[in-house]
């Protein structure tokens, strides 16, 4: 059952819709212009308002924009006649949900209707876990401490705020996806849904489906993807596998805030957020990526290293999952030897946090005392056997400076006042270094 507000002039029309939606267990309130609509709207706990754009007194886009600062989660379903339909889609551009054209069919009013509170009981079902994921996945959280991290989670602070797009680079098993959580939880977005979408799993028609809800078998109450996000984060998991044509669509949602329907246009305002362990300026080289979608993608751009590059943080990503999982299972694993620890710091990773994790929670499973030793340690199906180090593995304080200045001039792509100003070095200083070290540019510079 929801509460719903019947803004309309025309006496027939309200009766039409008021007996159609209270046969439907609704409760219906109505008023008959656009003034009414905009100052009643929010003085009762409303799930929807039907109104009709042709309004007296206060015409219906006005009464839209009023309703949307006020109360600017409230859904809006729109009435308009056939030959005003062009100001049905720019009310959309304005907050509304949907429209419908009139002479008006109460079985399309019906089935809108009916999308949106299954959307709306899809909003209200992920928001009472708000807090949790708040805590969950704020960007404090650890993510790791070294400086290639740090700057990731620097820049992910800076455009959470925002409605850019972002791309989040990395090998897979890096934290990529908990990152895009952290980036949408952080922003204004928050309430809204976070969806989730992995490019590779699906066949294109399959997608598109999911996307769009354009399959004539689509259920009306199966809220298509890109609609349940609307006002939230839509979350590409490998966005380098998306189609051709799948690209050039979503470019057209982005830029539009709607795509269309065979019932018509529904309101898509998304903030896009990206990942990818590819790379995407050579596949628009190539031809195998959008050069549009990846102009908004490259706007922000986050890259997270693989764990064998920052083996520094691997202690704290330890010590985090075994706290997790000791929670999860009430197992009193409280700590790692240092015997252990020093096996795990010493793993190649391939499968980066990922992995890392599976293996903590494997061991917490398996431990039969508060603190994991080497024997409780299965990684990649075997028993690591611990490494001995020689002089020659380590590396030269000159060989760190030069790795590490090599890194942040690829990081800033040889922009030098930019890498200079990471490394905390005038720009003199950085052409010594690049001529010392022998480093040359990339012919693009």
């Amino acid at each position: 059952m929801a509460r719903i507000l019947l803004v309309d002039e025309d006496p027939s029309c309200r009766t039409l819709i008021n007996d159609l939606l209270t046969g439907m267990g609704h409760i219906v309130v109505e008023v008959q212009d656009g003034r009414k609509a905009a100052s009643n709207a929010c003085s009762l706990p409303y799930d929807l308002v039907i109104l009709d754009l042709g309004l007296p007194k206060v015409y219906g886009r006005r009464a839209i924009k009023a309703i949307k600062e006020e109360c600017p989660d409230l859904a809006i379903l729109v009435m308009t006649s056939v030959d005003t339909a062009s100001a049905a889609v720019d009310s959309l551009k304005l907050g509304a949900w949907d429209y419908i054209l009139k002479p008006l069919n109460t079985e399309e009013i019906s089935l809108k209707v009916d999308r949106i509170l299954e959307r709306l009981r899809l909003i209200s079902q992920n928001r009472y876990l708000q807090s949790e994921l708040l805590r969950r996945y704020g960007l404090d959280m650890p993510i790791g401490k070294g400086q290639p991290v740090t700057e990731a989670r620097s820049i992910a602070s800076q455009v959470a705020p925002s409605n850019t797009p972002v791309l989040i680079c990395g090998e897979p098993g890096t934290g990529k996806e908990y990152l895009a959580r952290a980036i949408h939880y952080q922003s204004k977005r928050a309430n809204g849904q976070f969806v989730k979408v992995r490019c590779s799993g699906l066949s294109e028609t399959e997608l598109e489906d999911k996307l769009f809800g354009l399959s004539s078998n689509n259920s009306p109450n199966k809220v298509p993807w890109l609609e349940l996000a609307h006002g939230g984060t839509i979350f590409f998991t490998e966005i380098a596998y998306l189609s051709a044509e799948m690209q050039a669509a979503l470019v057209q949602v982005l830029k539009e805030k709607r795509f269309v329907r065979p019932d018509g246009a529904v309101s898509a305002d998304v903030r896009l957020v990206a990942a990818t362990d590819q790379d995407l300026a050579l596949s628009v080289e190539s031809g195998n990526f959008n050069a549009d979608l990846y102009k908004l993608l490259s706007k922000s751009v986050v890259t997270l290293p693989p764990l064998r590059e920052r083996r520094e943080d691997i202690p704290t990503f330890v010590d985090h999952f075994i706290k997790k999982y000791a929670a999860e299972t009430g197992r009193q694993v409280s700590s790692i030897s240092s015997a252990a620890l020093e096996q795990i710091i010493d793993c190649e990773w391939l499968g980066n946090i990922s992995e890392l994790e599976n293996c903590i929670e494997r061991c917490v499973m398996v431990c039969d005392s508060n603190c994991i030793q080497p024997g409780h340690l299965i990684i990649n199906g075997i028993k690591p056997q611990a490494k001995r180090k020689s002089a020659s593995a380590v590396k030269s304080l000159r060989d760190v400076e030069r790795d590490h200045i090599k890194r942040v001039l690829t990081y800033c792509d040889w922009n030098r006042s930019a890498a200079a100003n990471i490394l905390e070095i005038d720009r003199k200083t950085l052409r010594s270094k690049i001529r010392e070290f022998g480093f040359i540019p990339p012919t693009n510079e």
